[in-house]
C-alpha cells in the first residue's frame, strides 16, 4: 500500500477522473469549452494516471495513461515540408489556446515519463513508439524552440520536455541545447530573482509585458529544477544554485500564509477574473518541493504544503479546478478548467516530497500568529516589498512598468494586499478594475480626454474580437456579444475619464528601513501619466502587532479634487486635512 496520504492523492485523483470523464469514443479528452483535444493537456492526464496507477495499483488508470500516450503519438505531425515535427493542434487551431513549445514540451516530457514509469508493462513496439515520438519532437523542434521563444516560461516548459527526452538516449546535441537554455533563462532573470513575463528585448509588445508575473514565476524556477534533475546536474552546483534560490525566494515572498500569492503583481491580468488565482499553485507546489529537496530549507517545504492546500480547497466536488472563489466584482477567468486540471500532474510529481514535508512537520497546519520578528523584504527589480509581523503580512509595490487594460500590473505604488494571519481576513479591499480603491488617494483632475483612452488601448480593441470568439465557442453568447463593448468601456472610456489615483502612479521612490517602507509618490490618470504638482509621502510600518499606515499629502494644486479612502478594516483612525493615520491588525 502506498505511503502517500489521501490528503494529497484524493484531490489529484478527483481532478484526473474529471478529465477522463471528458473522453470521447476515440479516447480523446475533448474540452467542453473549446471543443478541441488539448493534446498538451492530455499529456498531463497521462502523467497523473501513470503515477496514481502505480500508487493505487490500478490497471484502469495505467491503461488510461497508455491510451493518452497513444493519442500524443497520433498527434505528432510533420510541419509541411519542414523536418520539424510538432504535436497537433498546437498553434494550428486557435481554440487550442496554446502553442507548439508548450504542448511539445509537455508531450515529449510525458512520453518519456511513460516509458520510464510503465515501460515494463508496455510491449516493445509501443515502448519504441513512445520513445521515438518524444525524441523526434525534441530533435526537430524543442532544441531550437528553447532558445528562440520570447516568453521565459514557454522556453522553460519546452526545456522540461527536452531534458526528459534526453534521458531516453543520451544525445549530446540535446544536452548542449538544454544546458544553453538553462543559461539563457538564468541570464534573463532579474537580480532579485523575479522573471519578466515577456521581456521587451525578447519581443514584448507593451511595456507591461515586461512586468513580473505571480502566475508564471514558479514555472520557470520549477521547470529549471526539473530539467537539471533529468539532466543529472546538481542544482546546488555553483553554476545553478544562485539563480534557483533567488527565484524561490521571490516566489516565497509573494506567497501569503494562506498559500495564495499577491495576484496584483501580474503582467497578464486579463487572464484572471479576480485579484488572485490558485491555478498556478500546482507549479508552486513543484517548485517549492523540488527546491526543498535541493536546498533543504524548511521554509520551502512549508510553502509547498500551503500552496497545495490552497489549490485543493478550490476544487469543485467533481474535481474541476477553479482559479478563484466567486465574489463581488469577480468574473470568469480566461483559461479553461482542462488546462488547470492537466497541470495537476506537477502535484502528482511532488507526492513523495509533500508526504515527507507533512510527516516532518505534522503541526504545520494552518496555524499563524505564533510569534515572529519583524521582517521587511524588498525586491528592487520588481519593486515589491513584503512586511510581516505576528499579526499581518502586507505587500507594497513601488515603481512598475506602464500598463493598459490587458498588459501590466493594474495596481501599484502602495499597498496591494494586507492579510491578517489569525483568520486569513483581507484587510484592504482590492478590485482589479476599480478606479477608486481603499487605502489610496482618489479624485478627479481635468476633463474627459478621449485621446488618452485611445492612445492607451486602441490596439486592445482588436484583441476583444478574439475574446468574443472564445466566449462564443464556449457557448457564452451573452459574454461574446458584450466582450468588445466591455473592452471599449474599460479601455477607452475608463482611461479617458478624469479619475486619478495614487494606485495609477508608476514611478514612486521607495526607501526601505528595518521595520518600514516609505514611498514618495503622486497621483496619475489611469494611463499612468502623473498629475502635475502632487507629492505624497506614504509610510507603511510594522509595530509588532500590525501595520501602521501614515499617509501625508505634502503638496497638491489648489482646487484638486483628491481625498484618501480609509479601509473599512482600519483601526485607530486619525486624520486632518493633509494627513491620515491608522492601523491594520
Amino acid at each position: 500500500m502506498s505511503t502517500i496520504r489521501e490528503e494529497f492523492r484524493e484531490p489529484v485523483r478527483r481532478t484526473l477522473r474529471w478529465m477522463l470523464s471528458l473522453r470521447d469514443a476515440q479516447g480523446r479528452i475533448v474540452c467542453p469549452e473549446h471543443k478541441v483535444e488539448h493534446t498538451g493537456k492530455s499529456a498531463g492526464a497521462a502523467v497523473m494516471a501513470a503515477i496514481l496507477g502505480e500508487l493505487d495499483d490500478d490497471d484502469t488508470l495505467r491503461a488510461a495513461a497508455l491510451q493518452q500516450g497513444e493519442r500524443m503519438v497520433a498527434n505528432l505531425v510533420r510541419e509541411g515540408t519542414s523536418p520539424c515535427h510538432t504535436f497537433r493542434p498546437g498553434r494550428h487551431d486557435p481554440f487550442n489556446c496554446s502553442n507548439s513549445v508548450i504542448d511539445g514540451g509537455a508531450c515529449s516530457d510525458a512520453l518519456a515519463e511513460l516509458v520510464h514509469r510503465l515501460g515494463p508493462r508496455m510491449d516493445g513496439e509501443q515502448r519504441e513508439r513512445f520513445r521515438d515520438a518524444s525524441l523526434l519532437h525534441a530533435r526537430t523542434y524543442l532544441r531550437y524552440a528553447v532558445l528562440d521563444k520570447g516568453i521565459p516560461a514557454q522556453r522553460a516548459w519546452g526545456l522540461s520536455g527536452l531534458a526528459n527526452a534526453w534521458t531516453l538516449e543520451r544525445d549530446e546535441t540535446l544536452e548542449r541545447a538544454a544546458l544553453e537554455a538553462v543559461g539563457v533563462l538564468e541570464g534573463i532573470q532579474n537580480a532579485d530573482g523575479s522573471y519578466p513575463y515577456h521581456p521587451l528585448e525578447w519581443g514584448g509588445a507593451h511595456a507591461g509585458c515586461g512586468d513580473v508575473s505571480a502566475f508564471y514565476q514558479s514555472r520557470v524556477t520549477g521547470f529549471l529544477l526539473f530539467a537539471l534533475e533529468r539532466l543529472g546536474r546538481d542544482p546546488r552546483d555553483g553554476l545553478f544554485a544562485g539563480p534557483l534560490e533567488r527565484g524561490l525566494d521571490f516566489l516565497l515572498a509573494m506567497q501569503g500564509p494562506d498559500g495564495i500569492k499577491a495576484g496584483l503583481v501580474e503582467a497578464k491580468p486579463w487572464y484572471w477574473g479576480a485579484t488572485y488565482e490558485v491555478a498556478s499553485n500546482v507549479f508552486d507546489v513543484y517548485a517549492f518541493a523540488a527546491g526543498w529537496r535541493a536546498f533543504r530549507r524548511r521554509s520551502l517545504a512549508d510553502a509547498a504544503l500551503r500552496a497545495f492546500r490552497a489549490w485543493a480547497a478550490h476544487l469543485e466536488p467533481d474535481g474541476r479546478p477553479r482559479s478563484h472563489f466567486d465574489g463581488h466584482g469577480r468574473t470568469k477567468s480566461y483559461q479553461c478548467p482542462v488546462f488547470w486540471a492537466a497541470h495537476a500532474e506537477w502535484v502528482a510529481r511532488s507526492f513523495e516530497l509533500l508526504e515527507q514535508a507533512a510527516a516532518s512537520a505534522p503541526s504545520l497546519a494552518r496555524t499563524v500568529g505564533q510569534g515572529i520578528d519583524l521582517r521587511v523584504g524588498w525586491f528592487p527589480n520588481a519593486e515589491l516589498g513584503r512586511l510581516e509581523d505576528d499579526a499581518v503580512v502586507a505587500w507594497v509595490r513601488g515603481a512598475r512598468p506602464g500598463f493598459n487594460v490587458h498588459h501590466g500590473s493594474p495596481h501599484g505604488a502602495g499597498l496591494i494586499r494586507v492579510l491578517r494571519k489569525s483568520d486569513g481576513a483581507e484587510l484592504v479591499t482590492r478590485c482589479r478594475l476599480g478606479g477608486s480603491q481603499e487605502a489610496e488617494w482618489n479624485g478627479k483632475a481635468g476633463l474627459p480626454a478621449p485621446l488618452r483612452g485611445w492612445r492607451a488601448n486602441k490596439d486592445e480593441l482588436r484583441f476583444s474580437l478574439w475574446l468574443a470568439r472564445n466566449h462564443w465557442r464556449g457557448e457564452r453568447y451573452g459574454a461574446a456579444l458584450r466582450a468588445p463593448f466591455a473592452v471599449a468601456a474599460r479601455g477607452l472610456v475608463a482611461y479617458a475619464a478624469p479619475r486619478v489615483s495614487s494606485a495609477f502612479f508608476l514611478a514612486p521612490t521607495a526607501r526601505v528601513f528595518g521595520d518600514s517602507i516609505v514611498l514618495t509618490s503622486g497621483v496619475a490618470w489611469r494611463d499612468g501619466r502623473p498629475v502635475p504638482g502632487v507629492l505624497l509621502e506614504r509610510t507603511f510600518q510594522l509595530d509588532g502587532s500590525g501595520l501602521s499606515v501614515r499617509e501625508r499629502r505634502l503638496r497638491a494644486p489648489a482646487g484638486l479634487d483628491l481625498a484618501y479612502s480609509v479601509p473599512r478594516a482600519a483601526r485607530d483612525v486619525e486624520r486632518d486635512a493633509d494627513e491620515v493615520r491608522y492601523r491594520l491588525a
